[in-house]
């Protein structure tokens, strides 16, 4: 049989694949970028410059960019107890596709974005950022004088997004690499997505490039930056420089850290990761890239893990799950308002 594996890559719409095989939607997922777990593994779907579907494993940051083939190649192997070839992963996918087994993608629901965008591409949705208005973070606690502030002024944007007759109002967050703005990270009430590929952006703060920097902290939302500096630095002298993953820290988002800390003077780096279990892996992941840690954060227990972020310097904890959570409980603010859609 001729397999065509580019074919196979492409024509099988993954998410809808793995679907029929028991995997389901979890929490943080969108049609655009779909987020998976079969209860062992939770992966995130996009395509390459290739076009074709890949995922990562949020859980290992040494699983990225692999395609269908690996995920069926593990399948069969959990499933018959033996490891076949790619080749013969291939066939059988390629059966698949000539049987038309598959959905594909014009027919799935899933509009799996690329990992990365167009020139063109990007300035067309950076021509639809307007500057931020409403009162979507005030309601989250956040003060206007924050929002106004030196650290975030002009930070925050809204995009207008029209859908089946309603208008959403999208807060935008621009993400940055080294060659500049590659990303937007947008939400409203019920919904979060990238646009473009964060896989080596953040989204950053302002600061005064002038001098030193005193303290660079590393969360996983820029909401939760905002909150950390309304809480503990507000009206503050000190050259702050806030930094955010917007979800999940990958490893190009650790190279990145890196070449800011190479190119910058930093006299403190500093992580505000969520205090949940994946807030804890996310700075013991940080620890090990800078430290060398060699902890094998992924057999550790939930006690285990916070206690060893606990014996960490240069780690801040919110007293809840994340840093907005204390900011809303102190203002008042006690149910969330966070998600849904």
């Amino acid at each position: 049989m001729k397999v065509d594996f580019n074919q196979i890559k492409t024509t099988i719409s993954l998410p809808d694949f793995l679907l029929e095989l028991g995997w389901k939607i979890v929490e943080g997922s969108s049609n655009s970028c779909p987020k998976m777990s079969n209860g062992t593994h939770t992966i995130v779907i996009k395509r390459n410059s290739q076009n074709q579907y890949t995922y990562w494993d949020v859980h290992s940051d040494s699983v990225r960019g692999r395609s269908i083939m690996d995920l069926m190649q593990e399948h069969l192997f959990e499933t018959t107890g033996k490891m076949p070839t790619l080749r013969e992963v291939g066939e059988i996918l390629q059966n698949y596709i000539n049987t038309n087994r598959i959905t594909t993608p014009e027919k799935s629901r899933y509009e799996v974005g690329n990992t990365s965008m167009r020139a063109d591409e990007l300035q067309f949705y950076l021509s639809q950022l307007q500057p931020y208005k409403g009162n979507y973070l005030q309601k989250r606690g956040i003060l206007k004088e924050s929002i106004e502030s030196r650290f975030f002024k002009d930070t925050l944007f809204i995009r207008e997004v029209k859908n089946k007759g309603s208008v959403y109002r999208n807060v935008c967050i621009k993400m940055y690499n080294e060659n500049g703005v590659q990303a937007i990270s947008q939400r409203n009430e019920t919904f979060k997505g990238i646009i473009g590929g964060k896989f080596d952006c953040l989204a950053t703060s302002n600061h005064d490039k002038s001098r030193p920097i005193d303290i660079l902290y590393i969360g996983e939302s820029f909401i939760d930056c905002i909150s950390h500096y309304q809480l503990r630095h507000s009206g503050s002298d000190l050259n702050l420089v806030y930094v955010s993953t917007e979800g999940t820290f990958t490893e190009g988002q650790m190279r990145l850290l890196r070449l800011i800390l190479d190119k910058n003077q930093v006299k403190e780096l500093r992580s505000i990761f969520d205090n949940d279990k994946q807030g804890h892996k996310y700075t013991l992941w940080l620890h090990r890239y800078f430290h060398g840690d060699t902890t094998d954060v992924e057999s550790l227990s939930n006690d285990e893990l916070r206690n060893k972020v606990r014996e960490l310097k240069n780690v801040e904890l919110s007293e809840n799950k994340d840093w907005n959570d204390d900011l809303k409980i102190s203002c008042g603010i006690c149910s969330s308002t966070e998600d849904g859609q």
